[in-house]
């Protein structure tokens, strides 16, 4: 089961897992028409259902508009869905399926 059926099906779900993971990130209208991301916590850190898109979208659009934070969370997430889908595009030999 393990050797034949889990790599089989893990073929065939990759391209599926790399998309909802990508998706979570943009799920920032369900979050903010919801309840603003809130209730929040003092000191302008994420609220309870705040996602980091949506805690992104706040430290830009606030009183006091803090870019710098913003900027350093995009860059880490856009680091880290960059690793992960290259991680699961090799591991899954995804490169050479037209070979």
């Amino acid at each position: 089961f393990s050797n034949i059926t889990l790599p089989a099906v893990f073929l065939v779900a990759a391209p599926t897992f790399i998309t909802q993971y990508t998706g979570n990130f943009n799920n920032f209208s369900m979050i903010y028409l919801f309840n603003n991301g809130g209730p929040g916590s003092v000191g302008g850190g994420a609220g309870s259902t705040d996602i980091l898109i949506s805690w992104i979208y706040k430290l830009t659009t606030g009183t006091s508009p803090q870019y710098s934070m913003a900027s350093a969370i995009t860059l880490i997430i856009s680091v880290i869905v960059i690793c992960v889908s290259l991680l699961v595009f090799k591991k899954t030999n995804a490169f050479n399926m037209g070979d």
